[in-house]
């Protein structure tokens, strides 16, 4: 199963010379909870989440500041034929809860979060993933 058949819709993103405000009224306008910040060709640059915001307020960050001051800029990207399997351990293994997917010029497709794997297809698929004999040759073992 790859990881495009997951992506549902053009993501919400904030532009690169965004600032913090505006991402906080671009997440409560759509209800999301992260923010990719992409450049003028729709390649990521950084993703800021509701935690991000919440440490910056914290902080004392001025709410015009921009938001790419506050943003993590270490991404987890995968192509749209990533297997869903791998993106899913790619994530956990970054200790994140979402995934860019990009094409092949790194343009931004969608974004995917842990929700994304919860549909009872994408379970299945992993449920047989991880747990197939060792003698079948598939993938690593996930540990819980």
């Amino acid at each position: 199963m790859e990881v495009g058949t997951l992506v549902r819709k053009n993501p919400i993103v904030l532009k690169h010379d965004g600032t913090i405000l505006e991402a906080i009224q671009l997440m409560a306008k759509h209800n999301v909870g992260v923010l990719p910040i992409v450049d003028g060709e729709g390649r990521p640059l950084g993703v800021i989440s509701e935690r991000h915001v919440i440490k910056a307020l914290a902080a004392g960050v001025p709410l015009d500041r921009p938001a790419l001051e506050v943003a993590r800029r270490e991404l987890v990207t995968v192509m749209p034929d990533a297997n869903v399997y791998d993106a899913l351990l790619e994530m956990r293994r970054r200790g994140v809860r979402h995934v860019l997917v990009v094409d092949r010029d790194g343009r931004l497709i969608g974004v995917l979060s842990i929700r994304d794997f919860m549909r009872e297809d994408v379970l299945a698929y992993i449920g047989f993933q991880a747990w197939q004999p060792p003698d079948v040759g598939g993938p690593e073992i996930m540990s819980l």
